[in-house]
This record gives structure tokens, sequence and C-alpha cells, in this order.
């Protein structure tokens, strides 16, 4: 056998063994993803903040959920409970968006809600499906300028048990909290939990 055979049998042996190797890599990364998602916990892209002051938001993209959700505003009740995006058919696909903290200005709680629908079509139900511990979300404002959050936290308390002084605080270092209701419908408008995602600025 010529040095040029045996090189040939040496590739014929080891490429197909690399092709495997990578195949397998990509297999147990695979089972990796899975095994984070049964562990709550999913991981986004990177994202750069460039906000140079509190803004107002008007466009949110969320990992795993899309990009170009609108944000509205949505002012406190008469009685300072927190506001909700309207109960249409466009309100269910939107943000609403608590203005007594804007996105980028450091302090507080900057608090986000959504609609959970009993038929699974609304934009809560979409976070309750995908959003979880390691993902991210971006709100952007009309000129472009955006901040970006990283989710530290995703926990569900009973719709009486909510540690308001948690998620909704207006002092100690910047947070976004989204808050939608989840659990067993027991009304029109009225679940059993709400479901909240705590988010750190992006480094």
């Amino acid at each position: 056998m010529t040095a040029t055979t045996r090189l040939l049998v040496v590739l014929l042996v080891v490429l197909p063994l690399g092709l495997t190797t990578g195949y397998a890599a990509q297999a147990e990364t695979a089972h990796g993803v899975q095994g984070s998602e049964r562990a709550a916990v999913q991981t986004g892209p990177a994202c750069t903040t460039n906000a140079v002051r509190g803004q107002r938001p008007r466009r949110a993209s969320i990992n795993g959920i899309g990009s170009g959700i609108t944000v509205v505003r949505t002012p406190r009740t008469r009685t300072g409970a927190i506001g909700a995006p309207p109960t249409t058919r466009a309100g269910k696909k939107v943000l609403g968006w608590d203005p007594q903290t804007k996105p980028g200005s450091g302090t507080g709680s900057v608090i986000l809600t959504a609609h959970t629908w009993p038929d699974g079509s609304a934009l809560g139900n979409r976070l309750l499906r995908k959003l979880r511990r390691g993902g991210s979300f971006v709100l952007r404002a009309a000129d472009g300028r955006r901040v970006c959050y990283d989710v530290v936290e995703r926990r569900s308390y009973r719709a009486n048990r909510l540690p308001r002084s948690k998620a909704f605080r207006p002092w100690g270092p910047e947070q976004a909290v989204i808050v939608v209701c989840s659990g067993r419908r027991t009304g029109p408008g009225k679940w059993s939990h709400r479901t909240v995602w705590y988010a750190k600025p992006s480094p």
C-alpha cells in the first residue's frame, strides 16, 4: 500500500467519525436546551441599552415571543391600583406600562402588564408559556432608543398575596416587572393567581 493510499484510508475512517461526533454534540446541546426549559431557564440574545435618560416606551421585543409589540400607557385607577390595557381584541395583544417609572430612569420598578384570556390567545398567555428566568426583553422609545432587561426571577402568587413592596417599589435600583393573571379563572377578569417576572437592566 502506497503512502497516498494509506492517507485516503485514514481520511475515509476519520471523516465519518468527525461528523458523528458533531451530530452527537448537537444532540447533546438540544437535550441541554430542553433540560433548561424544564428548569424554567432560557437564554436571551445580548442587548445593549442606549437610553440616556428615563423615556416613555412605545414598542417591546420579548425573547421567544416577538418584536414590535405595542406598549400603551395605563394610568392607575382612582384607588391607586395598577392599570391594565383595554379588554378588547386589540388590547389583548399589547403590553401596558405604568407611567410612574420610566425605563432607563435608574430607580424603582418599571411596571408592565398584559392580559390573560381563557382561550389562551392573549399576550399574557404567551408570556406564561414562553418567558422564563434567563430570558430577556427590550423596551424602545419613539426615537428608537432602548432599554434592555434580563429576567432574573419568575414567581406565581395568590392574587391577594402579591408582594407590592417587592414588585411595585418606587425606590432602589431599577427593575422591570411584568404582571399577568394566571392560575384558575374564577369569573370574568378574575383569576386565582398573578405571575410576576422580575428583570434587571442588562449590563
